[in-house]
């Protein structure tokens, strides 16, 4: 290992040490200043909805369901295949 790459990996240990004290320096900051402010002795509760919200779906509302075809697939294939022909048919192709 030659003296450079051994400069190059101290300087990275360097930066990282340095890193890691800036960064609890900086939590340990932040950590004293939310003790300074005085905590809040009980928190604020959402109040219960009010009786007259109304809870259950209104009657005008319905729920549809989709409807589907129940058309065999041999029978559509059938249908895509005619479509074609007649598509080529009309161009005179076929």
């Amino acid at each position: 290992m030659s003296p450079l790459d051994m400069l190059i990996f101290f300087f990275f240990i360097l930066v990282t040490v340095k890193a890691g004290v800036s960064f609890v320096d900086y939590w340990r900051e932040e950590d004293d200043e939310a003790a300074k402010v005085p905590a809040v002795a009980k928190r604020a509760v959402a109040p219960a909805p009010a009786r007259t919200v109304q809870r259950v779906r209104p009657s005008s509302v319905r729920v549809t369901p989709i409807k589907r075809e129940r058309i065999p697939a041999a029978a559509v294939a059938a249908q895509a295949n005619r479509k074609i022909h007649n598509d080529l048919k009309n161009r005179g192709v076929a």
